[in-house]
């Protein structure tokens, strides 16, 4: 397996920034997902490492090998990738065997040598028993895992995956994701997933790659983007709940900061001394009758052991989380902790405008 490096690459469409200097590390063995709203560059991202573009500037190593920048261009059939798609393409004229087999095939590996092979490959993904099947005899799920099976059998140095569950319904996405797990744990591949599904993201990789509008607007453990969000648009796209602007008040030990926020005095942690926005998560907020902030239920929803609730507060929009249901319409009083402050540039000149508008 092989290190991925990024380094200032971009690349231009028509003179519109795809990607914008993006920089970084992908350590061998890594599983990292590419994640944000369509059109932030992730796919672009994928395709430049694949080979199946070149980069307008920058340069990208793949185990120490420069595959692209630098005047050099390693065309993708010798860069060692397997890629998984997400519309499978399997080879509809051939078994499930010889879809397997075709990259072992193409690099003339010798017939004994190819079917062992090809019969491990089925094997780590369950597919065993279909091996003379058709394509068109297969599910979607039974068919994403050829396409895995496919990419696992030539040994690749990284497994590059473009939305693969996009096409499955809600059940066989659960069901592949452990598939996904399995075959990350048991190969140890360097794998770089492109999803739109923050759920996937947060569930499969060791470190997301948050995206928008071509750049990286976070790169970390998805439990440090959802408690830990940098700014506003990671705080708002990852995770649930909401993200309300703050005011300092007062300090009082290491990184802990007063915040006045909605109106009420807040201990929140925080990574700058003066923060601009907190994220308020589903479980910071505590209900309570006697909590001085006040809040009128405008939604709730079961989700099976707990409830759902859409809070408006102070014009704020929250989200809170209840074992009773509660009505639309309902007061209840809402009491904030374990808050997480950060500084949004992008933000601050938001407010600031907003203040010289009111």
């Amino acid at each position: 397996m092989a290190e991925l490096s990024f380094s200032n690459l971009s690349k231009q469409f028509d003179g519109v920034a795809a990607l914008d200097s993006i920089n970084a590390q992908i350590t061998s063995g890594e599983f990292v997902a590419l994640l944000g709203p369509s059109g932030c560059g992730k796919t672009t991202l994928l395709r430049l490492t694949a080979g199946f573009e070149h980069p307008s500037a920058g340069e990208i190593r793949i185990g120490g090998q420069t595959v692209a920048g630098a005047g050099q261009f390693v065309p993708p059939e010798d860069r060692g990738i397997g890629i998984v798609f997400q519309s499978y393409a399997l080879w509809p004229h051939k078994s499930v065997f010889s879809n397997v087999s075709y990259p072992l095939e193409v690099r003339r590996v010798p017939r004994a040598e190819r079917e062992a092979r090809v019969a491990e490959a089925l094997s780590l993904t369950g597919l065993s028993d279909l091996a003379q099947r058709m394509p068109s005899q297969l599910s979607g799920g039974q068919r994403q895992r050829v396409a895995l099976a496919r990419c696992l059998v030539f040994d690749p140095r990284a497994v590059l995956l473009d939305e693969p569950l996009a096409n499955l319904d809600l059940a066989l996405r659960a069901s592949m994701q452990e598939v996904f797990s399995m075959f990350h744990r048991r190969t140890g591949a360097t794998m770089l997933y492109v999803t739109h599904d923050q759920g996937e993201a947060l569930a499969l990789a060791d470190r997301v790659a948050v995206m928008a509008a071509g750049k990286i607007r976070q790169f970390a453990a998805p439990e440090v983007l959802y408690r830990e969000p940098v700014d506003c648009f990671v705080a708002g796209f990852v995770g649930d709940g909401a993200v309300v602007s703050a005011r300092r008040t007062g300090q009082t030990d290491r990184n802990l900061l007063m915040l006045n926020v909605l109106g009420q005095d807040v201990l929140s942690r925080s990574a700058t001394p003066e923060p601009s926005h907190v994220s308020v998560r589903p479980e910071s907020i505590a209900l309570s009758d006697d909590a001085p902030l006040r809040a009128r239920v405008t939604g709730c929803t079961y989700l099976g052991g707990q409830f759902r609730l859409t809070l408006d507060t102070a014009g704020e929009t929250l989200v809170a989380f209840a074992r009773q249901r509660a009505r639309i319409g309902e007061t209840v009083g809402v009491r904030l902790h374990d808050l997480w402050a950060f500084r949004d540039p992008e933000g601050v000149v938001t407010m600031e405008r907003a203040l010289a508008h009111a």
